[in-house]
Protein backbone atom coordinates (compact mmCIF):
# COMPACT_ATOMS: atom_id res chain seq x y z
CA UNK A 1 0.00 0.00 0.00
CA UNK A 2 1.41 3.46 -1.30
CA UNK A 3 0.04 6.06 1.21
CA UNK A 4 1.09 9.48 0.02
CA UNK A 5 0.03 11.65 3.20
CA UNK A 6 -2.09 11.28 6.40
CA UNK A 7 -4.99 14.09 6.46
CA UNK A 8 -7.43 14.70 9.41
CA UNK A 9 -10.33 16.43 8.21
CA UNK A 10 -12.80 18.38 10.43
CA UNK A 11 -15.82 20.09 9.42
CA UNK A 12 -16.03 22.98 11.59
CA UNK A 13 -19.41 24.70 12.61
CA UNK A 14 -17.64 28.52 11.90
CA UNK A 15 -15.38 28.06 8.93
CA UNK A 16 -13.25 31.47 10.01
CA UNK A 17 -13.09 31.22 13.55
CA UNK A 18 -11.51 27.44 13.26
CA UNK A 19 -9.56 28.42 10.21
CA UNK A 20 -8.20 31.09 12.00
CA UNK A 21 -7.24 28.85 15.31
CA UNK A 22 -4.96 26.46 13.02
CA UNK A 23 -3.39 28.98 11.32
CA UNK A 24 -2.96 32.07 13.68
CA UNK A 25 -3.36 30.53 17.20
CA UNK A 26 -1.40 27.14 16.57
CA UNK A 27 0.72 28.91 13.94
CA UNK A 28 0.58 26.62 11.70
CA UNK A 29 1.71 27.16 7.65
CA UNK A 30 -1.42 26.95 5.51
CA UNK A 31 -1.07 24.87 2.02
CA UNK A 32 -3.89 25.79 0.56
CA UNK A 33 -7.11 27.90 0.43
CA UNK A 34 -10.27 26.80 -1.60
CA UNK A 35 -13.32 27.74 -1.96
CA UNK A 36 -16.66 25.80 -4.33
CA UNK A 37 -20.15 26.71 -4.18
CA UNK A 38 -21.04 24.37 -1.71
CA UNK A 39 -18.08 24.48 0.70
CA UNK A 40 -14.67 26.25 1.43
CA UNK A 41 -11.79 24.95 3.01
CA UNK A 42 -8.19 25.38 4.48
CA UNK A 43 -4.94 23.06 4.43
CA UNK A 44 -2.54 23.52 7.21
CA UNK A 45 0.94 21.30 7.65
CA UNK A 46 1.15 19.28 10.69
CA UNK A 47 4.60 17.90 10.82
CA UNK A 48 4.14 15.11 8.48
CA UNK A 49 0.46 15.09 8.14
CA UNK A 50 -1.98 17.43 6.84
CA UNK A 51 -5.46 19.25 8.86
CA UNK A 52 -7.93 19.76 6.33
CA UNK A 53 -10.83 22.30 7.94
CA UNK A 54 -13.96 22.47 6.09
CA UNK A 55 -17.24 25.00 6.68
CA UNK A 56 -20.20 26.10 4.51
CA UNK A 57 -19.39 28.52 1.54
CA UNK A 58 -18.89 32.66 2.32
CA UNK A 59 -22.13 33.00 0.76
CA UNK A 60 -23.85 31.12 3.75
CA UNK A 61 -21.54 32.19 6.17
CA UNK A 62 -23.83 34.91 7.89
CA UNK A 63 -26.56 32.59 8.92
CA UNK A 64 -24.58 31.33 12.01
CA UNK A 65 -23.45 27.97 12.95
CA UNK A 66 -23.46 25.14 10.78
CA UNK A 67 -25.26 22.89 12.47
CA UNK A 68 -24.38 20.23 10.44
CA UNK A 69 -20.96 19.86 12.00
CA UNK A 70 -22.17 20.73 15.78
CA UNK A 71 -20.54 18.41 18.17
CA UNK A 72 -21.98 17.68 21.56
CA UNK A 73 -21.52 16.81 25.02
CA UNK A 74 -18.16 16.21 26.72
CA UNK A 75 -16.70 13.31 24.93
CA UNK A 76 -15.31 13.50 20.94
CA UNK A 77 -14.42 11.15 18.55
CA UNK A 78 -11.32 12.98 18.17
CA UNK A 79 -8.02 14.08 19.86
CA UNK A 80 -5.40 15.82 17.72
CA UNK A 81 -2.03 14.95 19.63
CA UNK A 82 1.03 16.68 18.37
CA UNK A 83 4.16 15.41 19.62
CA UNK A 84 6.68 18.12 20.27
CA UNK A 85 10.11 18.50 22.24
CA UNK A 86 8.60 20.71 24.96
CA UNK A 87 5.20 20.59 26.09
CA UNK A 88 5.93 23.71 28.46
CA UNK A 89 7.34 25.73 25.14
CA UNK A 90 4.40 24.83 22.90
CA UNK A 91 1.95 26.15 26.09
CA UNK A 92 4.18 29.11 26.20
CA UNK A 93 4.31 30.13 22.66
CA UNK A 94 0.58 29.86 22.16
CA UNK A 95 -0.15 32.00 24.85
CA UNK A 96 2.14 34.78 22.85
CA UNK A 97 -0.35 34.01 19.92
CA UNK A 98 -3.62 34.31 22.15
CA UNK A 99 -3.26 35.23 25.82
CA UNK A 100 -6.73 33.74 26.52
CA UNK A 101 -6.35 30.07 24.68
CA UNK A 102 -7.96 27.65 26.81
CA UNK A 103 -6.50 24.48 28.92
CA UNK A 104 -3.31 24.33 30.38
CA UNK A 105 -0.28 22.01 31.04
CA UNK A 106 -0.55 18.31 33.91
CA UNK A 107 1.16 15.44 33.64
CA UNK A 108 -0.47 12.50 32.20
CA UNK A 109 -0.68 9.19 34.22
CA UNK A 110 2.65 7.88 33.16
CA UNK A 111 4.25 11.54 33.91
CA UNK A 112 4.52 12.53 30.55
CA UNK A 113 3.99 16.73 30.48
CA UNK A 114 1.13 17.70 27.84
CA UNK A 115 -0.86 21.00 27.32
CA UNK A 116 -4.17 20.62 26.65
CA UNK A 117 -6.76 22.60 24.77
CA UNK A 118 -9.20 22.89 22.28
CA UNK A 119 -10.28 24.18 18.86
CA UNK A 120 -13.34 26.42 18.53
CA UNK A 121 -15.53 23.52 17.75
CA UNK A 122 -14.47 21.67 20.76
CA UNK A 123 -11.75 19.17 19.25
CA UNK A 124 -9.47 18.66 21.66
CA UNK A 125 -5.59 19.03 20.84
CA UNK A 126 -3.24 18.10 23.00
CA UNK A 127 0.46 18.86 22.85
CA UNK A 128 2.35 15.44 24.28
CA UNK A 129 6.38 15.85 25.38
CA UNK A 130 8.06 13.73 23.44
CA UNK A 131 10.07 11.18 25.36
CA UNK A 132 13.80 11.47 25.66
CA UNK A 133 15.61 8.33 23.32
CA UNK A 134 17.53 7.05 25.85
CA UNK A 135 14.09 6.54 28.23
CA UNK A 136 12.47 4.32 25.44
CA UNK A 137 15.20 2.70 24.72
CA UNK A 138 15.35 1.56 28.68
CA UNK A 139 11.88 0.99 28.55
CA UNK A 140 11.86 -2.62 27.37
CA UNK A 141 14.47 -3.94 29.58
CA UNK A 142 12.89 -2.46 32.92
CA UNK A 143 9.61 -4.41 31.94
CA UNK A 144 11.38 -7.55 31.29
CA UNK A 145 13.51 -7.30 34.70
CA UNK A 146 10.38 -6.58 36.28
CA UNK A 147 8.80 -9.66 34.26
CA UNK A 148 11.53 -11.86 34.88
CA UNK A 149 11.03 -10.74 38.99
CA UNK A 150 7.49 -11.87 39.41
CA UNK A 151 7.58 -14.92 37.41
Amino acid sequence: MDIRQFRVVIHAKNFDRTAAFYGDVLGLPRLQSWEREDARGDLFQVGAGVVEVIGRPRSDAGRGWDETYDYQGPHHKLTLTLVVPSAEKAYQELQLRDRNIPGGLRHTEDGTLIFETHDPDGVHVVFRQAEPTAARQHEPARATAESAAVG
